[in-house]
């Protein structure tokens, strides 16, 4: 059996992991539509123990020093600043090969929106710190945020298998039977917590996610259900990274029309790049991903679930209207977060329909009530499938949640 590496070595080692997705065509942790799930915790070659490897990380003065370091990352964390908050924590796996050293540096990949080295890392530190269950956890969670449903069972059910009395297995395992991640309780605990610190504008007391939303191209403006959005009080928006801004309906969108009302922003957005639309409807049964962030009367920031499926039939409305989603988030909602193909180009926005069925307006539809605020078109008729991964990591800067205040 392989015995862990020295300090220096293994963290070079934990870190080849990630460096490694970004050379590799399709990273760790990547699943195509239709494909296996990729990545499994592997628990049969490595020992380790928590005073392994580094007795001259344990004096009083390293360990002050580790603390000092720890408690910087978590601060800069809240602060938004998640490129500080990953040196710090890396500062401090360099004294000590410990599972919740890592799980900062996970927390500081996901704050910075970089969810496919976090994927890597995560079965890293799954696989390797075999005693600490909340690593484990904390891979389930973003393996199903991604959509690898089995895999994402599996590595709880071996958690469970370690610890079926702890805390945040019992809580985790409640909420996939749910079928939502939504964190709170003892998932938004130190050092695992299951979601963003909120940053930027602050919200008053008491508001709640109602609804999701996407980002549009210009990052200045949003589209969001209309049902969900109040005709008068505060309104903000918040993306995957925790990033949150005030938001108000644009009074120069004047023609009301498909369920949804534009928003504009009084701060920008970051965006993931171009957004690209097919050039034409996608077809009933096309492999689609729907992104979702659950309502949350607490009002926590949280990572968005995507889910993955085919695209419903059009509705009697015709297919210059809405149709059926035929991919179920979990929960129920007005919806409005985006729809993707398989290529990452946008082909529409789910929507809570009159009937409580959940459909789509697709992307014609929305071209032609706001006009030519959804990006370029990309006349591709098949277009090169993006791994899982890569499509959600740009999720988590398209699709934002809605936040209202107390009526």
């Amino acid at each position: 059996m392989r015995r862990c590496l020295g300090r220096p070595a293994w963290w070079a080692a934990a870190l080849g992991v990630v460096a490694s997705c970004a050379l590799a065509a399709t990273p760790p942790g990547a699943v195509p539509v239709g494909q296996p799930q990729a990545v499994s915790v592997d628990h049969g070659d490595h020992e380790h123990g928590h005073g392994h490897g580094h007795d001259a990380g344990s004096s009083p003065q390293a360990l002050a020093e580790r603390r000092r370091l720890l408690d910087e990352g978590e601060s800069r964390l809240r602060a938004g600043d998640a490129d500080g908050a990953r040196q710090a924590f890396e500062q401090a796996a360099l004294q000590a090969h410990e599972a919740h050293i890592e799980l900062g540096i996970l927390r500081a990949q996901m704050q910075a929106g970089d969810y496919r080295h976090a994927l890597a890392f995560a079965a890293h530190t799954a696989g390797v710190h075999l005693d600490e269950v909340q690593g484990r956890v904390f891979y389930a969670w973003l393996l199903k945020l991604g959509g690898q449903e089995a895999i994402a069972l599996q590595t709880l059910a071996q958690a469970e298998a370690t610890a079926p009395d702890h805390p945040m297995v019992k809580a985790a395992r409640s909420r996939f039977q749910s079928g939502e991640c939504l964190a709170d309780g003892v998932l938004l605990s130190i050092p695992a917590r299951l979601a963003p610190f909120a940053t930027g504008a602050v919200v008053a007391p008491g508001a709640r996610v109602v609804a999701s939303a996407i980002l549009l191209a210009d990052g200045r403006h949003a589209l969001a259900p209309q049902a969900a959005v109040p005709a008068s009080g505060a309104i903000w928006l918040r993306n995957g990274l925790g990033q949150t801004v005030a938001a108000a309906p644009d009074p120069q969108d004047t023609a009301p029309g498909l369920g949804l009302v534009l928003l504009k922003l009084v701060e920008s957005l970051p965006i993931p790049g171009a957004m690209a639309v097919p050039p034409h409807d996608a077809f009933p049964g096309s492999p689609a991903y729907v992104i979702d962030y659950a309502p949350d009367p607490a009002g926590e920031a949280a990572w968005p679930l995507m889910r993955l499926g085919f695209l419903g039939a059009p509705t009697l409305a015709g297919s210059a209207g809405a149709r059926r989603l035929g991919i179920a988030p979990p929960g129920v909602g007005p919806r409005g977060g985006p729809v993707y193909d398989q290529g990452g180009r946008l082909v529409g926005l789910a929507l809570r329909g009159m009937d409580d069925a959940d459909s789509l307006v697709p992307v014609g539809a929305l071209r032609g009530r706001f006009g030519e605020r959804f990006g370029a078109e990309r006349n591709t008729p098949r277009p090169v499938p993006l791994a899982n991964d890569e499509l959600y990591e740009r999720a988590m800067k398209a699709s934002l949640q809605v936040l209202v205040g107390r009526p």
